[in-house]
């Protein structure tokens, strides 16, 4: 266990400190940006999923960053621990933080008196964070390049906006907006998906 914990330390010192404080920026400037304060069942959710959850796209595809070093990479994939565990305890890590800092977004707007229902939003919200990011991290395994693994999820997001849910269907990102949940669940799923199919992918091209 102390093996596991040290690879999350090296992440939390060297890895994540710029990530984390780009997704502070972005919530801590949203009260200049929207309106957060009184808001609805449709606005809390037009803030939580348009907004908030682009901090997945900061967050989760830079779990392959430390082995952009190609140095650092042959030492990870020469190590008696094997690689798809490193992936997955700093990916671990980062889902962690991200529910933090969405937790505490999700209790400064209930303190704004904000009127949703806070736990089934916060799961929703985090599901398309997964997705979002997963799309990044699969990319990036796939290209081996951080920058498409942050273009493809921001132009699906765009894409999100341009075509709404007639092509998107149950992929369509902000659907607790308009009252609906289910596609929070093809999207988990397919978060999930893109994460396994991305560490599968970088591991195979050691």
């Amino acid at each position: 266990m102390e093996r596991y914990w040290q690879i999350e330390k090296v992440n939390l010192k060297h890895n994540i400190p710029l990530h984390a404080a780009v997704c502070l920026l972005v919530l801590l400037v949203s009260p200049l940006l929207l309106g957060v304060e009184n808001l609805g069942e449709q606005d809390s959710a037009k803030v939580l999923e348009i907004y908030v959850a682009l901090i997945g796209i900061v967050l989760i595809p830079p779990v392959f960053l430390p082995e952009q070093d190609h140095d650092i990479r042959d030492l990870v994939f020469t190590k008696y621990i094997d690689s798809r565990i490193v992936y997955l305890i700093r990916l671990v890590g980062n889902l962690l933080l991200l529910a933090l800092m969405l937790g505490i977004y999700i209790g400064m707007l209930r303190h704004n008196e904000c009127e949703f229902p806070a736990g089934k939003y916060f799961c929703g919200t985090l599901a398309e964070m997964l997705f979002l990011g997963g799309l990044g991290l699969f990319f990036y395994g796939l290209s081996d390049n951080l920058v498409i693994g942050y273009m493809v999820p921001i132009v699906y997001y765009i894409t999100a906006f341009g075509s709404g849910s007639k092509y998107l269907q149950m992929f369509y990102p902000f659907s607790m907006a308009r009252g609906s949940y289910h596609e929070k669940v093809w999207l988990l799923a397919a978060g999930a998906l893109l994460v396994s199919a991305g560490i599968w992918i970088r591991c195979k091209k050691r």
